[in-house]
Formats: structure tokens, C-alpha cells, sequence
């Protein structure tokens, strides 16, 4: 079974806000809508590309 990651926790991971992070959630396509949902490894590495690619 593939591990979990909350929002929140990704937040303070990767020096985010967690509103940031949502909002990415959504142009991603990826269900997450608070700071306590959860993501997959493979969701919050999307998230994570996100950011790389962007910066």
C-alpha cells in the first residue's frame, strides 16, 4: 500500500503554503481541498515537479 502524505506535511517538506500547495492541487487535477488531505507519493512528487519546473 502507498504511503500518505497530508497537505500540511508536504507544506513544511518542500517551505510552501498550504494554500499554494491546493491551489496546484487543482490545476494538477489531484483531489486535495484542505491542509489535512491526503496525497499519494506519486501526487505530492507531482507537486513537487510542479514547483522545479516553475521556479
Amino acid at each position: 500500500m502507498a504511503k500518505s502524505l497530508r497537505v500540511l506535511e508536504l507544506s513544511e517538506r518542500i517551505q510552501k503554503s498550504t494554500d499554494d500547495i491546493i491551489a496546484i492541487c487543482a490545476l494538477l487535477d489531484i483531489p486535495a481541498t484542505s491542509r489535512v488531505s491526503c496525497l499519494t507519493d506519486e501526487h505530492a512528487q507531482k507537486i513537487i515537479n510542479y514547483y522545479e519546473e516553475t521556479t
